[in-house]
């Protein structure tokens, strides 16, 4: 058989070398630090002189009263353990961990003291960020997908505050068939690269961007009630839309129709989706390279006389 002291022998060594980070710490709320082994010191960047008897949360990056912690401390208090809690930690360089930390309370010889087990969980959350981003994000232009588009949308508003209004702007694009038809698939791709970078560098905080597929984009933004409301702003996206781009050697050039919906009180989704649709294939049977079409009355008749001359200049 093994002796004790053999075997306390080797279960220090286990502690020392283990690549899992291990902590052991008091159990008051400031739960210092009694030991820890090296993995724990590599995954938090500090030597053993900077945590000697420190408080565990000089390597949090939330307060020590956050409330999951709470709840990890509850759980230590009346079941004397939890196991893999998700959790932050804090590297000395300021990047933020993510792991997972079991822990258990354990008393010997009227001493008592909390064990943790530290798993770095980054490549995990990195692996769930990029299945999240396949998922929401438009493949060909980087903008927000359709399913995100709804998803953004509906909880905006479920979520509306009464000292906010929404609106959703439908874009399709112009002549974007002929390109396609003309140049190939090809141009036309990349021509809705562009034409998705144009969207990034024309929106402002509180607009959300998507594609909903093929040519057909929308803008949802989420703004203080007294803002006011122009159409030129989305004229301005309109002209912007329809600058002429060279590609491949190819000099091409779509336009743009676009319908702008408000959200009013208690509206759906599809009601909010459905008028905005409707006012967007308003502006495309008007023949004009950008036209923009508003259930809003707040758009002036000069308004509508610079609109009407700049589409048909344009």
């Amino acid at each position: 058989m093994i002796s004790e002291s053999v075997l306390d022998a080797a279960l220090k060594e286990l502690f020392d070398l283990s690549p899992v980070p291990f902590s052991i710490s008091t159990i008051d709320h400031d739960s210092r630090y009694i030991k820890v082994n090296p993995a724990y010191l590599r995954l938090v960047g500090r030597s053993w002189e900077e945590l000697n008897g420190q408080s565990l949360g000089n390597d949090l990056p939330y307060p020590l009263d956050d409330p999951a912690r709470m709840k990890r401390l509850h759980l230590l208090d009346t079941q004397g353990f939890y196991e893999l809690a998700e959790v932050d930690m804090l590297h000395s360089s300021g990047r933020v961990i993510p792991g997972l930390i079991s822990a258990q309370r354990r008393r010997i010889d009227g001493e008592s003291f909390d064990i943790e087990i530290i798993l770095d969980n980054s490549e995990r959350k990195a692996y769930e960020r990029a299945i999240m981003e396949a998922a929401f994000v438009d493949s060909m232009t980087g903008l927000q997908n359709r399913a995100s588009f709804e998803s953004y949308l509906r909880q905006a508003l479920a979520t509306l505050e009464p000292g906010c209004r929404i609106t959703l702007a439908y874009i399709d694009l112009n002549r974007f068939k002929q390109v396609n038809d003309q140049h190939g698939h090809s141009i036309g791709d990349k021509l809705l690269r562009v034409i998705a970078d144009r969207l990034r560098g024309w929106t402002s905080k509180g607009d959300f961007i998507a594609r909903l597929g093929g040519d057909e984009f929308a803008i949802v933004s989420v703004i203080p009630a007294a803002f006011e409301f122009s159409a030129l702003r989305f004229f301005d996206l309109g002209t912007q839309i329809a600058q002429h781009v060279t590609i491949d050697d190819k000099m091409v050039q779509v336009g743009a129709a676009i319908g702008i919906a408000e959200a009013q009180a208690g509206m759906t989704f599809d009601v909010l989706l459905d008028q905005a649709d409707k006012l967007m294939y308003d502006a495309k049977s008007s023949g004009k390279i950008v036209d923009i079409r508003s259930s809003l009355n707040s758009i002036a008749a000069s308004e509508f006389g610079a609109l009407n001359y700049a589409a048909r200049t344009g």
